[in-house]
């Protein structure tokens, strides 16, 4: 029996538990794989374009993805555009990292370590948005040490300046393809009602972004790690539900 003299709980305001915090970082060993992860300003008076890196990479992504939430079907077609280019990022480096491996020594008497820095830096990793700028995080690392192995291949005497150099400029531009991939995104705050409504706010839109594919207008097709549409989520209807032959048909 409960005393008389505790207190009742006070009820929260909240409906649920806060959003999710971690002390994730990146550890980067190269001052190339720091180049790839920070980016570059740009300074049009001295003639000096910006470069994107991954706190870049995640301000485009961040917006697409609460777009994407928002029924808004550019922002589902930029998030499939990302997820491509990871994979086809994954895919290059796989490659790269075959003929890197190829560099190695046949000698069983000759064993090559792995090198590391004496003094990494850290990279924090905490992003409102999830999936995407860890993933491309991820490619940045995968890229980071990948560099390192090369640097290291050319120190032991394994590889000359121009295949080190070769290789380095290789494995940077296939993380800047990848980060590449959330530019040219422009919120407009469009849905697929506006679509189907072919109204000047759909216009615009086509407009600054080129025509959605049909499979991604008509919900077909999402990326996996997109974000649960709203009115669904509130309404409890499929994803599907929605008024798609008229979006289809407009």
């Amino acid at each position: 029996m409960p005393s008389h003299d505790q207190k009742p709980l006070r009820q929260s305001s909240r409906r649920g538990p806060g959003h999710l915090e971690g002390d994730n970082s990146i550890i980067l060993h190269t001052r190339q794989g720091m180049a790839l992860f920070d980016g570059r300003q740009g300074d049009p008076d001295k003639g000096i374009a910006p470069i994107i890196g991954v706190p870049r990479f995640y301000g485009s992504i961040k917006q697409a993805y609460f777009d994407a939430a928002a029924d808004d079907p550019w922002a589902d077609w930029w998030l499939v555009r990302v997820d491509e280019a990871i994979d086809k990022a994954r895919r290059k480096l796989a490659a790269l990292k075959e003929e890197v491996a190829s560099y190695h020594p046949a000698n069983q008497s000759i064993a090559i370590g792995n090198p590391h820095s004496v003094e990494p830096e850290p990279r924090p990793l905490n992003f409102a948005v999830p999936s995407y700028p860890y993933r491309m995080a991820y490619i940045v690392a995968e890229c980071d040490l990948l560099i390192l192995e090369v640097l290291n291949l050319f120190h032991v005497g394994l590889m000359t300046r121009k295949q080190k150099e070769r290789l380095v400029n290789l494995i940077g531009k296939v993380a800047r393809g990848a980060l590449s991939s959330a530019t040219g995104y422009r919120h407009q705050g469009v849905t697929r009602n506006d679509v189907a409504a072919n109204n000047p706010k759909a216009r615009k839109a086509l407009e600054l972004m080129g025509q959605v594919p049909e499979d991604i207008l008509t919900l077909q097709r999402r990326s996996d790690y997109a974000p649960e549409l709203r009115q669904y989520a509130d309404t409890g209807a499929s994803e599907g539900g929605a008024d798609l032959d008229a979006v289809a048909e407009g």
